[in-house]
Formats: C-alpha cells, sequence, structure tokens
C-alpha cells in the first residue's frame, strides 16, 4: 500500500502539473480560437464577401484552429511531435480510405467557393430537384423547394452537376404549347394567342410575344407561345395565361382536341 502510495505521489509530482497545464491550455485555446474566428467573420474585408463564402470561411477556419489547439495539447503532454505526425500521417491514409465520400464533398464545397456556380437564395433546378438554395456548407448544399421541403445535396455531387440557374437574369422566358383542333383556323389561333399575352401586365413587350405553329401532332395542331417576363413574375405568367388563352379559345370556337382514330371496316 505504501509503495502505491509512493507510485501515485511521483507520478501526481512528475505529471500532474503537467496535465492540469494541459488541460487549461485545451479549455483556454478552444475558447480563444470561437473568439479568433468571430473577430475574422466579422472584420470588414470578410463582411464584403457573400453570406455562403463566410459561412464556409468560418467553418474552416474554425476546424484549421481547433485541430492546431489539439495538436498543441498533445505536445505539452510530452508525446514527441514525430510521433504525432506519424499517427496522423497513418491515420489520415486509413480515415481517407473510409471517408472518400466526406472528403469528396470536403473537395465540392471548396469548388463550389471558388468558382461560385450559384450563390445562395438562388434557384437553382438539379435535374431531379429544384429549389431555392438556402446555404452552401463544408460537406453539403441545403435547399428550399417550391412545396417547402428541404433537400440536401452533397456537395461532390452538386459540383459535378450540370445545374440550371434562373435567377441570374432579371428576366426569364415563359414557353407554353397550346394545342388546338386540326379544323382550327391557323391565323385565328395565334392572333388569340397573341392578343392574350399582349393584354397580360405583367409580360414585357420587348421582347415581344411569339405564337407560331410548331407541330401537326396525329390529332391536334400544337402551338408554341414564348413570353418574357421579370424572374419574380414567370409563375404568375404561366398560370394566368393558361387559364386565359383556354377561356378565350372557348369564348372562339377553337375547340381542343381528344385523341382520334379513324377505322375502316372491310366488308
Amino acid at each position: 500500500m505504501e509503495q502505491a502510495i509512493n507510485a501515485i505521489i511521483s507520478f501526481a509530482t512528475e505529471y500532474g502539473l503537467k496535465i492540469v497545464g494541459a488541460l487549461l491550455f485545451l479549455v483556454i485555446g478552444l475558447n480563444v480560437s470561437k473568439l479568433l474566428v468571430k473577430l475574422i467573420i466579422k472584420s470588414k474585408g470578410v463582411q464584403k464577401l457573400s453570406e455562403d463564402v463566410r459561412k464556409f470561411a468560418s467553418s474552416a477556419i474554425g476546424f484549421v484552429f481547433k485541430l492546431v489547439v489539439i495538436l498543441s495539447f498533445v505536445a505539452i503532454l510530452g508525446v514527441p511531435m514525430a510521433s504525432i505526425l506519424a499517427l496522423l500521417g497513418t491515420a489520415g491514409v486509413a480515415i481517407g480510405l473510409g471517408l472518400q465520400g466526406s472528403l469528396g464533398n470536403f473537395a465540392g464545397g471548396i469548388i463550389l467557393m471558388i468558382f461560385r456556380p450559384f450563390h445562395v437564395g438562388d434557384f437553382i433546378d438539379t435535374g431531379s430537384y429544384a429549389g431555392t438554395v438556402e446555404e452552401i456548407g463544408i460537406y453539403y448544399t441545403y435547399l428550399r423547394t417550391t412545396d417547402n421541403s428541404r433537400v440536401v445535396i452533397p456537395n461532390s455531387v452538386s459540383s459535378n452537376l450540370s445545374i440550371k440557374d434562373v435567377s441570374t437574369h432579371e428576366t426569364r422566358r415563359v414557353d407554353f404549347t397550346f394545342s388546338v383542333d386540326y379544323s382550327s383556323d391557323i391565323e385565328t389561333v395565334k392572333k388569340i394567342i397573341l392578343e392574350t399575352a399582349e393584354a397580360h401586365e405583367l409580360v414585357m413587350k420587348d421582347p415581344a410575344p411569339f405564337a407560331r405553329l410548331v407541330t401537326q401532332n396525329a390529332s391536334s395542331l400544337d402551338f408554341a407561345c414564348r413570353v418574357w417576363c421579370k424572374n419574380s413574375d414567370y409563375w404568375a405568367v404561366y398560370f394566368d395565361l393558361n387559364e386565359q388563352v383556354k377561356k378565350a379559345f372557348d369564348a372562339n370556337g377553337i375547340s381542343i382536341p381528344f385523341p382520334q382514330m379513324d377505322v375502316h371496316v372491310k366488308q
């Protein structure tokens, strides 16, 4: 018992202060790193950057500061730095093999921050999902869809996709296809579509609305209509013109076709 007590006293004397000092350094270092990150992010130069870049920079800088504090903590305990670096190298290879997806997401996040193919607040279409960009993080991009759902896309995917960004320009073209019966007069149909489009207050006059016969289908004549409007007015124009053109067709006796088949009976 006496030997055990002496061993504990000897250990406490030799390593106690070192352990306490290392723990104090760890606690203070982590708090100081948080404070430094806040000061850097609030600096004038960083505040000039966009919100998505600031968030990404905050996460990246915070990670670096924490890593430095933890490595210093281990070094204060007396662990040789050569051993730490060798261990980190071995662990890095193992972790890299096991976390290829996460590392790919991290690299994708850096690519998104550097080349900025889209920004927070943009409405984008990835082909699978369409929505407003809420956040571009280190690993994931977050979208809010039109039905108020949240979609999480890995940055390794979003940095390699062909993405349609409809928020880049102030104006946007709205495309329609209107189908009518084969007995309908082409010029009359074009006139009805153009007059309806030109009468809408949200449709731009320049470029002027366009309407032409585009396809002669098996049971219908298909007319393409293209109008321009402000980005914010896209859906209002889309729904309004669909309804208004149908009403105009009804008022002018233009019928909407149904699939038809001619059957010839041989005696």
